[in-house]
């Protein structure tokens, strides 16, 4: 929470301080205000020239370059993911300590998307994920002693602790065929289009007894762009 104190406030007049005094004759007097703003969308576009085909060209060759990297690393992936796999497996078959998988969520879904101006279409991708753990069991012993002269021995003790890890559960089959989902590229035109500017007008009235403001703003989006500005008044005071 904030607290904030204003400072006091007397013997302040809004219609001294302000000019209202010279706009109404008292305190009491009404007034008429307006104020309107309007924009109206243009359907038309501009062009603006931009080598999209010469990034299409640069980007087409390359696409199939980033599907061979990610097939590297994903191999790399499955091997790293394999071996610990198969280590913490040993060690759960040992001790004979059952995992639940069917607690972890292991698939990762992306919809298809556009990327707008470049065109580019990206279709749905769907993966299974590996099952990541956060214990394995660690075997730890305690020697036994004899204390001479009682005649006083304890015999050794061996333990199965949990340990912190990151094993891997489940490595799943389909991970060995995953590749990056379809990327397609239109050959595209060498324009971009860019929404025309719309119409703008704003119009304000100032009404009283004294005096009578009018004011008609516009922009306009024809051939060229065209301003408009009128402004307006009418005051039974000479001096206004």
């Amino acid at each position: 929470y904030t607290e904030v104190t204003t400072p006091p406030l007397r013997d302040f007049s809004l219609w001294e301080r302000t000019g209202l005094k010279d706009f109404l004759k008292t305190t009491k007097q009404s007034f008429d205000l307006s104020v309107n703003a309007q924009y109206k969308k243009n359907t038309d576009s501009h062009f603006i020239p931009f080598p999209l085909r010469a990034v299409y060209d640069v980007l087409s060759p390359d696409i199939n370059a980033v599907h061979h990297h990610f097939e590297k690393g994903r191999d790399k992936m499955l091997d790293f993911l394999t071996k610990s796999y198969n280590k913490a497996k040993v060690k759960f078959d040992k001790y004979k300590v059952e995992t639940s998988l069917n607690k972890l969520p292991r698939t990762i879904r992306i919809p298809g998307y556009y990327i707008p101006f470049v065109n580019i279409i990206v279709s749905p991708f769907t993966a299974e994920m590996p099952a990541i753990g956060y214990m394995v069991p660690k075997e730890m012993s305690i020697p036994g002693f004899t204390i001479p002269g009682i005649g006083f021995s304890l015999p050794s003790y061996t333990f199965i602790l949990p340990s912190l890890e990151f094993p891997v559960l489940h490595v799943p089959t389909s991970l060995q065929k995953l590749t990056l989902p379809d990327f397609e590229i239109p050959r595209p035109s060498d324009h971009i289009p860019v929404p025309a500017l719309g119409n703008f007008t704003y119009d304000f009235s100032f009404k009283s007894s004294v005096i009578t403001l009018n004011t008609n703003m516009a922009l306009y989006n024809h051939s060229d762009i065209v301003a408009h500005f009128r402004s307006s008044s009418f005051s039974v005071i000479d001096a206004l």
